[in-house]
């Protein structure tokens, strides 16, 4: 056999340099120059990426482009539902006035029409403005309630108290609604529309003082007196919104609180008169013209602020969305350059490596395995000598040793399968000798006793001659001649039982009437009488092992061995089904637990080489008790005088579930149903 063997020296195994072979014309490979982007090296490649971070300010542009679309939307958006607060204030102001008027009967008519057009503009503007909801819920409570409010008043149908209770929440809600129309993330902008809201309650309040001091006199003046003073209450809040507008310390701020302190000493000295107290009333006046001053100037300024911030941030986002995308573009165009000299030779390495681990180094471990021809690796189309090209010829030299280990590997094998085969065929000649003294032992005996001492010695001789069958299938030697003719399966099965020390516990329930073809009985024997032996030594001493037959649905058999043992886990079921399908593939590695298994690759490896499928499963269905069950599917094919149907077979055998579990095979059992043929 020809093997691939190991340079007479080490010099020879080591790799010239990164010389590139000569191409089909006989011409060398035409290196790349030394300026070339291929042969930078990978650190000053990724620098040039990393100088220029795309993803880093791709990402980031992007997040501060979409941040400040978003904000300019959002501000545009709050311009246009702040253009409903010159329309809210025209409309309370309105109602102020058509409310004193109708408390008071001076130019009703005039402030009733002047409140119908505010009302109107109102309307119009919520519209076509897309207001919140709570806003738009908010302004129709207003014009629902001021037109009630009116209506009452104008009737004469709703006292003063009653006047000042009702007005008042329809104040609170102008505050409320004020507030909502202007969401912005801007401190000085809230500060604004918190003070207009409280300029607008603040000349509703005085509204309301006004009807109380003119009208007055319907109410007791313990009852006004309350009124005032609870109405005067609730002004330090509005005088601090407002202040906010106008400044603590400017002389209007100061004016206002001059007039509160001024109103509250009248109201609280019970020798003043309340009803037309001049004193009072120019009081009020003055905060109302105050008030009105702030509604008018803030209006307007928060309008023109928050449409000012919003083409700051659109005009903000334009340049951002420029100057990002030119970074981009530069970015893109450098890195393109530098990923261009990255990905060709990082493709072909790549390529070449899966070329030799999927397919080349497969082919050739392969033919040096089968003793063919020393296979010359080829060597990877990377010849650059940066960090890539030197990861290629590091391949290549992974790839030459390999091979050399390959050469190793089948040598060591061949060795190892040639010790397997010596020592079994020599045991094997030891065993022979052995059993043919015991025969004639047992010949000549006719005490019962030292009569079943030599039955269990036979039985035992025949378990180490199996033992030793063991090694010549893991040496992939065959185990006997073929026999030419059939065998019946109940005469294989009771070979079978003859090779295990324990037999009277296996109880053979019931086998199909057929036979298998001589090739295949020898082998079958020695795997049903592997499973068997495992099958008793891994379940109570007291507990049979059963086994049973059935035929299949495609002209095979199905046998069955089953055991009352312990049973086995998911996991370990799994493991064992693993080594019983690989068991046929290679001589397993020689680990420890592969060691101890060796019973299951002797069984993998015989079912395997005649077609027959070996599977563990637990208990299914009807089945009591843990314990484990071989199944071992017997072919048409292995079988005298069976057929399988062309379209039939292969849908039997790939519908036939081999189940999947543990690492040791536990079947049940029925003592040998008569004397039992050897598998040679």
């Amino acid at each position: 056999m020809t093997m691939f063997t190991r340079p007479a020296h080490p010099a020879a195994a080591a790799p010239s340099g990164p010389t590139p072979p000569p191409t089909p014309g006989g011409r060398r490979a035409k290196r790349p120059p030394a300026w070339s982007p291929s042969n930078w090296p990978v650190r000053a490649k990724v620098l040039a990426i990393v100088l220029v971070p795309l993803i880093l300010a791709t990402v980031f542009g992007v997040l501060r482009v979409h941040g400040a679309m978003a904000n300019s939307g959002d501000l545009k958006l709050a311009a246009a539902r702040a253009d409903v607060l010159p329309a809210v204030t025209k409309y309370m102001s309105a109602m102020d006035v058509a409310l004193l008027a109708g408390s008071t009967g001076r130019d009703v008519e005039g402030a009733g029409k002047n409140y119908e057009a505010r009302k109107y503009e109102l309307q119009q503007r919520l519209a076509d403005t897309d207001v919140t909801p709570d806003v738009r819920s908010g302004v129709n409570t207003l014009l629902n309630g001021g037109r009630a409010l009116l209506d009452k008043v104008a009737d004469n149908s709703i006292g003063l108290r009653e006047r000042i209770t009702t007005y008042a929440p329809i104040l609170l809600t102008a505050e409320d609604v004020i507030n909502a129309s202007v969401r912005v993330d801007d401190q000085r902008i809230r500060t604004e529309t918190r003070g207009l809201s409280r300029a607008v309650g603040a000349r509703g309040q005085m509204t309301m003082q006004k009807i109380l001091v003119t009208r007055g006199a319907d109410l007791p003046e313990p009852a006004l007196r309350t009124a005032m003073v609870t109405l005067a209450g609730t002004e330090p809040s509005t005088l601090f919104g407002m202040s906010q507008v106008l400044g603590v310390g400017s002389p209007e701020a100061k004016a206002l609180q001059q007039q509160m302190v001024a109103r509250m000493a009248i109201m609280s000295d019970p020798a003043s008169v309340l009803v037309d107290n001049p004193d009072l009333l120019r009081s009020i006046q003055t905060t109302d013209d105050v008030a009105g001053r702030i509604v008018d100037d803030t209006t307007a300024a928060i309008t023109r602020s928050v449409r000012a911030q919003a083409a700051d941030r659109h005009d903000a986002a334009v340049l951002d969305a420029v100057l990002v995308a030119a970074a981009i573009v530069i970015a893109l165009v450098v890195v393109l350059l530098v990923a261009r000299a990255l990905v060709v030779p990082l493709r072909v390495l790549r390529d070449g490596a899966l070329k030799v681990a999927h397919t080349d180094l497969e082919e050739e471990v392969a033919r040096v395995r089968a003793g063919g021809a020393d296979p010359v690796p080829q060597p990877l189309p990377v010849y650059t000598t940066e960090e890539i090209g030197q990861v290629a010829h590091a391949v290549d030299e992974l790839h030459t040793r390999a091979l050399l280990l390959a050469g190793d590997e089948a040598r060591l094998r061949l060795l190892v399968n040639d010790m397997f085969e010596t020592m079994s065929r020599r045991s094997r000649s030891l065993v022979d000798q052995q059993l043919s003294l015991i025969d004639r032992l047992e010949r000549d005996e006719r005490d019962p006793e030292r009569l079943d001492s030599l039955f269990r010695l036979d039985h035992l001789a025949a378990r180490l001659r199996r033992n030793s069958a063991n090694l010549l299938v893991l040496a992939g030697a065959q185990l006997a001649r073929d026999q030419r003719e059939p065998v019946p399966l109940s005469t294989v099965v009771n070979a079978a039982v003859s090779e295990v020390e324990d037999y009277r516990r296996v109880e053979i329930l019931g086998l199909p009437d057929c036979a298998l073809v001589g090739a295949v009985a020898g082998g079958a024997i020695h795997l049903f009488a592997e499973l068997i032996d495992n099958a008793l030594s891994y379940s109570p001493p007291t507990t049979p092992v059963r086994v049973s037959g059935t035929p299949g649905g495609d002209g095979g058999v199905l046998l069955r061995i089953a055991d009352a043992g312990l049973g086995m886990s998911d996991a370990d079921r799994r493991i064992a089904n693993t080594r019983l399908q690989e068991g046929g593939d290679a001589t397993p590695d020689p680990t420890p637990d592969n060691a101890r298994h060796m019973g299951l690759f002797v069984v993998g490896r015989i079912a395997a080489r005649h077609g027959i499928r070996v599977g563990l499963r637990g208990p299914v269905g009807q089945e009591a008790g843990p314990g484990t069950t071989a199944e071992i599917y017997l072919p048409p094919t292995v079988l005298d005088g069976v057929a399988p149907a062309p379209s039939e077979a292969p849908r039997a055998a790939g519908s036939w579930a081999m189940p999947v579990s543990a690492p040791r095979a536990e079947p049940a059992g029925a003592p040998p149903a008569g004397p039992a043929p050897e598998p040679e």
